[in-house]
């Protein structure tokens, strides 16, 4: 096996040497379709791809640079679907496999797991969970252990044999920390622990002490009775709480005989019992889970990336495809081996072995993914296999990180990573003083904050923001750094900044104080849905789907309304106090959000979810509305993801045959929301400070670096899941083999410190060998955060502890003895003989900060999109529903001038009211006899209603209309048909009015109405009327400048006037 390994430290420049690798290797023949390179990201793959290509052009050798398209170069992943395709006979699969997206395969594995979960099986299960102190604290989901313990035994390829021998050992090597069970009954023993209880209690209420302490104890063994009686058992950590209970002096003999007894749990046999069945339940449903989603994936021809690696695994055995890749494969080349998986690590070895050439770029120190898979222990094994690593293959020159930074990384790691040669952990910086501009600061920086108020020094989130407000004042101060690429030096940014944290839950604690600073922080956390600018558009689609969804219209008025929720609530029980009395409109409507998701309801029924949303987003203008509330490019940023995630929610429909629908898109988010996967945007800018963890910083690289979490404790628990080699030696012809998964279980909760079972354990080899794998892996750790830094390196300190973590590593575990010293600029580290100095600031701050507002954010933005919307009708039609205008009017007594008239059964009597209205209208008492009934009969007979009505009957009428007129209103001047233009607002109301009198009592107006009815029934016709009337009311006050104006209806066929008022 011709394989070369070459170290390659944080910031040396392993994608040039990987380039200069490839490229001397096809000027010396290796072929281009011959080469297999794999990398840890697509982007790192295209970027060294491009890197050979420009480097063979710039060599003349533009043949080998078309041809490198025909090389495999992309992630496992990417490679091993390429090989499977092409060796699918051998491997017995289609060539057309279906592999299962990444995404996907959580609900697969879910629907395979409930298939093995019965009912009985999960009330056993969490009967177990509740005994074991498991939900102690907050809901367990044991699920999720059955998920880790099948991923590790897929990724390690562990058949169900050595699962089952896992459980059985898992067992025993947790049995060897117990006390022998007692041979009485459990029943017996809870019913000797009640009694116990039952007798300390009366001796401590009886016995004098008056002590708090007692009282509180005593408190604590009444509620442990009473839960005792009612459950007949008590939880382990219940047991442990009784023997940890102290009391006073005086009761201290009246509380030993329960103490010992409680001290003496763990030879209780139900102990024993629940500790292994929890164990066997693990493991049995980890191995059915296993067997039924293999059953499901080739029932329906699909497998997933785990299941290639497999195929491949063994495909490497197949004897004709060894013999043609022996032919063909020219070289393997491998970029960051020190983070693969144990099978991948066997498939570059039996790759290797078939090349003529292998190349594996990496970097032990930096191998911190073992929560992924990765373990340090078979890369280190193949090191040592392959002579070690060459002096000529170890990069030693730092292109990234100033001097003192890199004399620092030398010191720090050289002494804690003391197994390996000081050659391959020392890098040389590129980066020296001698190249520094004047403005530069000392490249350490060390902040020790000391508390100044009275009282115990407050815990979290005191220190975050002490960091937030001291590195708001240095940048204000101005702080010169370097940029990447750039050969002038330029005041930082927050952007150039990043906080490095050990856990998310830091980087939520840090971001918040942050914002108390005035500063915007940027990482990617979940709550993607509890955003305000996601619940509003979630609640638009929610009520696109159900219009009868009142809590959504709530979130719409509130956040896209502005309206405060009190009245929001008082809003809405005004609206179910008049619903219960009347019919009314739906709740919401005169807000234009809502009015609008009304119209585009109907529109939406047609359109996939993500159609639904860039609908909603365009014609409600959502955007414009959210960039109001500030953090512009984070709250736009969420809003992309969100259409990203309905696009996902798509495709994986298409993936899993299922039916896409809005509801189902909701539900999915749900789900996303409930796993902690509903993941915002990061936020990143030239203003927002970074703020991510360690291990997300892999791979990057910021001008300043704040290594927080310093003050954190070792991480060196032995529960859950452990791989556990059976021997020393690591077999390569074996990688996988020789192995067993170890799974131990807490059975305390928060209360297994000081318990026999801790002193057990922590006296074991077990033990000791997880604080020694967690030291070492917390040393990588913090190697890869001190290495991100380019030109400024801080770390933050404070008043007992300080720096716990970067203690351990410094002083081999101890971490007590301080590292820094807050009262001098002088540090340990000494590199070429010269103890590098750090600039130290000792700053004192209060129990309580005071928000600073930060400055506003300038917003690009177009004026408001016309586009379509909805505009009024430029004239007012009363006739249609929606007219808009609300009027009501008082009905005046009926006054009447005549008898009703009197019609036959069959007559029309809407024609007839026409003739009778024409008439009145035409008619003047001034004309002669004959005149007016010439047109009388004129009138009947072009209307067509002389069978039902004389001209006689009609003169009659008229008359006394007339008459009536003169009687009661006395008018001076008379208009008939008088055309009217009301300009209303953007509107215009235009009619044409029956009759106007100027009379001494001011303008009347009178409309005749052909109804047909009387009494009641004209009365409601009259206030059918209103909005006419009003209209005309106020366009005669314009017109004529007169405010006295009264309004009639004139009921021609009744015989009757009624005025509204």
């Amino acid at each position: 096996m011709n394989l070369k390994i070459i170290s390659a430290g944080a910031g040396s420049g392993k994608t040039y040497r990987l380039t200069q690798e490839m490229v001397a290797l096809l000027k010396a023949g290796v072929r281009p379709g011959g080469i297999i390179a794999t990398t840890f990201t697509r982007k790192a793959a295209a970027e060294l791809q491009e890197r050979v290509r420009v480097r063979l052009l710039e060599e003349g050798m533009t043949a080998k640079a078309d041809e490198l398209t025909n090389s495999l170069i992309g992630t496992v992943h990417s490679l091993g679907v390429k090989l499977l395709r092409r060796f699918a006979y051998e491997a017995g699969v289609s060539p057309e496999v279906d592999i299962i997206a990444e995404e996907d395969q959580q609900v697969i594995f879910n629907q395979s797991l409930a298939t093995v979960l019965t009912n009985e099986r999960v009330d056993a299960i969490e009967k177990l969970a509740f005994r074991l102190g498991l939900h102690k604290r907050d809901h367990f989901d044991w699920r999720r252990e059955v998920r880790h313990i099948t991923d590790i035994a897929r990724s390690n390829n562990f058949s169900p044999e050595i699962l089952d021998k896992s459980r059985e050992r898992s067992f025993a090597t947790f049995r060897e920390f117990l006390s022998e069970p007692d041979l009485k009954a459990s029943a017996s023993l809870n019913t000797e622990l009640g009694a116990l209880l039952a007798q300390t209690i009366e001796r401590l209420e009886n016995n004098g002490d008056t002590t708090k302490k007692t009282a509180d104890a005593v408190q604590t063994l009444k509620g442990m009775n009473r839960e005792l009686q009612l459950r007949g058992e008590l939880f382990w950590h219940q047991w442990v709480k009784i023997a940890k209970t102290g009391v006073a002096v005086k009761s201290k003999e009246d509380m030993e005989a329960l103490q010992d007894f409680a001290y003496r749990h763990d030879t209780h046999p139900q102990f024993h019992q629940d500790i292994r069945d929890y164990i066997d339940f693990l493991f049995a449903v980890s191995i059915e889970a296993l067997e039924e989603f293999d059953r499901y994936k080739k029932s329906r021809g699909l497998i997933d990336y785990t299941d290639m690696e497999t195929l491949i695994n063994g495909l490497l055995d197949h004897p004709s495809v060894k013999v043609v890749l022996a032919g063909e494969l020219d070289l393997l080349m491998v970029d960051e081996f020190q983070d693969t998986s144990p099978i991948q690590l066997e498939l570059f070895l039996k790759l290797s072995r078939l090349a003529r050439y292998s190349v594996w770029v990496g970097d032990p120190k930096q191998s911190i993914y073992g929560f992924r898979g990765a373990e340090p222990r078979l890369m280190e094994a193949i090191i040592r296999n392959s002579g070690g690593i060459k002096p000529e293959n170890i990069q030693e020159h730092s292109w990234r990180s100033r001097e003192d930074i890199v004399f620092a990384a030398n010191a720090i790691f050289t002494k804690a990573f003391n197994d390996l040669p000081a050659e391959q952990v020392a890098l040389k910086p590129k980066r020296t003083k001698t190249g520094e501009s004047g403005q530069a600061e000392r490249a350490l920086h060390h902040w020790h904050f000391k508390f100044e108020g009275e009282g115990r020094p407050p815990g979290r989130p005191w220190m975050e923001n002490c960091l937030a407000f001291t590195l708001r004042q240095w940048l204000d101060e101005g702080v010169w750094i370097l940029p990447k690429g750039e050969k002038a030096y330029r005041k930082a940014r927050p952007g150039d900044v990043a906080i490095l944290c050990r856990s998310n839950y830091e980087c939520q604690t840090v971001a918040e104080a942050l914002h108390l600073a005035g500063l915007n922080g940027a990482m990617a956390r979940s709550g993607l849905l509890n955003s305000a600018e996601i619940r509003l558009i979630v609640a638009c689609l929610k009520y696109i789907l159900n219009q009868h969804d009142s809590l959504s219209v709530a979130e719409i008025l509130l956040l896209a309304g502005g309206m405060p929720i009190e009245a929001i609530i008082e809003d809405r029980l005004d609206f179910l106090d008049l619903a219960a009395v009347q019919e009314t409109l739906p709740w919401g409507q005169s807000n234009p959000y809502v009015k609008r998701l009304d119209e585009l309801r109907g529109q939406a029924g047609e359109l996939s979810s993500a159609e639904i949303l860039g609908l909603i987003l365009e014609e409600l203008d959502l955007r414009r509305a959210i960039v109001s509330w500030g953090r512009t490019e984070q709250r736009l940023g969420n809003v992309d993801v969100l259409r990203r995630l309905a696009r996902q929610y798509e495709d994986a429909c298409n993936r899993l045959h299922t039916a896409a629908s809005l509801g189902g898109f909701l539900l999915w988010l749900n789900e996303l929301e409930n796993a902690g996967k509903d993941t915002q945007t990061a936020g990143e800018g030239p203003e927002a400070v970074n703020i991510l963890t360690y291990h997300r910083s892999k791979g990057l690289e910021w001008p300043i670096v704040i290594c927080y979490s310093l003050e954190d404790q070792l991480r060196s628990d032995i529960w859950g899941v452990d791989i556990i080699p059976e021997s020393e030696e690591v077999d390569l012809n074996n990688v996988l083999g020789n192995r067993w998964l170890r799974y131990w279980v807490n059975p305390y909760g928060d209360q297994f410190r000081n318990t026999r079972l801790d002193e057990q354990i922590s006296a074991g080899q077990a033990k000791t060998d997880k604080v020694r794998q967690a030291r070492q892996e917390e040393a990588r750790l913090l190697y890869v955060g001190i290495t991100r830094a380019r030109d400024y390196l801080v770390i933050p300190s404070r008043e007992n502890p300080p720096t716990r973590w970067l203690n351990r590593v410094w002083h081999d575990g101890n971490e007590e003895f301080p590292t820094l010293d807050p009262f001098t600029e002088e540090t340990p580290w000494e590199w070429e003989g010269r103890f590098l100095d750090i600039r130290t600031k000792t700053l004192a701050f209060d129990r309580e900060f005071e928000a600073v507002e930060s400055a506003a954010e300038g917003l690009q933005y177009q004026a408001v999109r016309t586009g379509r919307a909805t505009f009024m009708p430029e004239l007012i039609d009363l006739n249609k529903p929606d007219h808009g205008i609300a009027a009501r009017g008082s009905i005046m007594p009926e006054l009447p001038y005549n008898t009703p008239l009197v019609l036959d059964d069959n007559a029309d009597r809407y024609t007839v009211a026409k003739a009778i209205k024409a008439f009145f209208t035409a008619d003047h008492l001034d004309y002669a006899p004959d005149q007016r009934q010439q047109m009388a009969a004129g009138i009947l007979r072009r209307f067509g209603v002389e069978p039902w009505l004389s001209a006689e009957t009609l003169l009659q009428r008229s008359e006394s209309w007339i008459n009536w007129q003169k009687l009661h209103f006395k008018p001076t001047e008379t208009r008939r048909k008088w055309p009217l233009s009301y300009p209303r607002g953007d509107q215009r109301f235009e009619t044409t009015l029956d009759l106007l009198l100027d009379t001494p009592g001011g303008i009347v107006l009178i409309q005749n109405s052909g109804f047909a009815g009387q009494g009641e029934a004209c009365k409601k016709k009259a206030q059918g009327l209103a909005p006419w009337l009003a209209l005309s009311r106020e366009g005669l006050q314009v017109a004529l400048n007169r405010p006295d104006i009264r309004t009639y209806v004139h009921f021609v066929c009744a015989g009757v006037v009624i005025e509204l008022n």
